[in-house]
C-alpha cells in the first residue's frame, strides 16, 4: 500500500472518530425532548459533526504522517548524525504530489537535530499537512474507493467540503436577504413574494407538518422550525443554516456530472429540499439528478421528478415524507384533495401528496429565476 493511502486511510479513520464523538455528545440533550422535537434538534447538530469529522481528517492525516515520517528515521552506526531511510516501496517512484511532499519531509528529517529549544517543529506540522491536503486534493480515485467503503462513508462530507472549491455564482447564492437562494426558498416557504416582500407568515405560523404533534412556530424567510429569537435572528439563522449546505450540495451535483453553475435551478431545488425535509432527501438528490439527466429527463419534469424521487427510502424503496403525510392526511388542508381518490398512505397517496407539494414548491423557485431574470 502506497503512502498517500495509508495517511488518507488515517485520516478517514480520524474523522469517523472524532465526529462520531462529537455526534454523541451533541445530541445528548436531545434525548429530554418528545419525538419530533428530539429529530430536529439532531438535525440541528449535524453541522457541528461535519465541522469536528472534518478537523478529525485534517489532525488523524497529519499525526499518521508524521508518525511514518519518524518511524522512517534511523541513527547511523557512529550515533552522532540521524539518517533517514525511507521504503522504497512507499517513496520509489513518487509519482503523485503527496509521495513527492513526503520525499521532501524525509529529507529535512535526515538533517542533524538542532539541540536544546532551538529546534523549529513548526515545518514538520506544516509539511505533515501539506502531504494530507495534496494527496486528498491530487488523488481523486483512491478517495472515491474510500468513500465507498461502509467504515469511511461517514466522511465523505467532510473530504467534499475540503477538497471541493465551490464556483463563486454559487457559494454566493444565500450571501444576504437579496440572494436568489433567499428569495427562492423565501417564496416557496410562503415567507416571500416573487420580488422578495415578507408575507404575513414570516412574522411567524405555527408549521402544518406537525412532526411529533407538536405546534411549532415558524419564523423568518426559511420557516426555522421554532428557534425563536426575533425576526431578524431567525433571518440571520436561515442565512447561516443555508450557507453551511451549499458546498456540500455543489460538490455533490459536481460528482454526478451536474455543475451547479450549469444548474442553478436544479441547485436551487436541492438546497430547497435541505430547508424542507430530512438531510437524507437534499443528500440523495444528486444522484437521483444524475441518473435522471443520463436518461434524457430535462426541464421541469427532470427538475419535479428529481424532488419526487429524493424522498424514496433506500432501504424500504417507499416514499416516505412523514410532515407531508400528515399534511395531506388532514381533510383541512388543501392538500387532502389531491390524495383523497388513492387508498390512505398506499404508495399512490405517498406519490400524490409529495408531488402536489415539490410541484408547488418547484414553481414558486421557477417563478423567481423568471423575476430575476434568469429564465425566460
Amino acid at each position: 500500500m502506497k503512502l498517500h493511502d495509508k495517511i488518507l486511510i488515517g485520516a478517514s479513520l480520524g474523522a469517523v472518530a472524532i465526529g462520531g464523538i462529537n455526534h454523541h455528545i451533541n445530541v445528548m440533550p436531545c434525548q429530554l425532548l418528545s419525538p419530533g422535537a428530539k429529530q430536529m434538534c439532531e438535525l440541528a447538530t449535524i453541522p457541528d459533526t461535519a465541522a469536528a469529522a472534518q478537523s478529525g481528517f485534517i489532525l488523524a492525516g497529519t499525526l499518521t504522517a508524521v508518525g511514518m515520517g519518524l518511524g522512517a528515521i534511523k541513527k547511523s552506526p557512529s550515533g552522532d548524525r540521524i539518517e533517514c531511510h525511507p521504503n522504497p516501496d512507499s517513496f520509489g517512484s513518487a509519482t503523485s504530489v503527496g509521495e513527492l511532499y513526503a520525499n521532501q519531509l524525509m529529507q529535512r528529517l535526515a538533517q542533524p537535530v538542532p539541540q536544546q529549544s532551538e529546534f523549529q517543529w513548526n515545518w514538520l506540522i506544516y509539511g505533515a499537512v501539506g502531504i494530507a491536503s495534496a494527496i486528498a486534493i491530487s488523488n481523486p480515485t483512491t478517495r472515491q474507493t474510500l468513500a465507498d467503503s461502509p467504515l469511511v462513508r461517514p466522511v465523505t462530507q467532510a473530504v467534499n467540503q475540503v477538497t471541493y472549491r465551490t464556483p463563486p455564482v454559487i457559494a454566493d447564492v444565500a450571501k444576504n436577504m437579496d440572494s436568489i437562494a433567499v428569495l427562492a426558498i423565501g417564496h416557496a416557504e410562503g415567507n416571500l413574494t416573487v420580488s422578495g416582500q415578507y408575507t404575513s407568515l414570516i412574522h411567524g405560523h405555527i408549521d402544518p407538518s406537525l412532526i411529533g404533534g407538536r405546534k411549532v412556530l415558524n419564523k423568518g424567510w426559511c420557516s426555522n422550525y421554532g428557534k425563536g429569537g426575533t425576526l431578524e435572528q431567525a433571518n440571520q439563522g436561515c442565512l447561516k443554516r443555508t450557507q453551511s449546505r451549499i458546498n456540500l450540495i455543489a460538490s455533490r451535483m459536481e460528482k454526478h456530472g451536474l455543475p451547479p453553475e450549469q444548474h442553478l435551478e436544479l441547485f436551487l431545488n436541492i438546497l430547497d429540499l435541505w430547508n424542507q425535509a430530512s438531510p437524507r432527501v437534499s443528500d440523495v438528490a444528486p444522484s437521483v439528478a444524475g441518473n435522471l439527466h443520463k436518461k434524457g429527463l430535462r426541464g421541469e419534469d427532470f427538475i419535479l421528478t428529481t424532488r419526487v424521487e429524493s424522498f424514496r427510502d433506500e432501504t424500504t424503496e417507499q416514499l416516505s415524507a412523514g410532515g407531508l403525510f400528515n399534511i395531506c392526511a388532514n381533510p383541512a388542508n388543501q392538500a387532502h384533495d389531491f390524495v383523497k381518490s388513492y387508498p390512505h398512505r398506499s404508495e399512490q397517496w405517498r406519490a400524490a401528496c409529495i408531488r402536489w407539494d415539490q410541484r408547488r414548491r418547484a414553481t414558486a423557485i421557477r417563478n423567481v429565476l423568471k423575476y430575476r431574470g434568469y429564465l425566460q
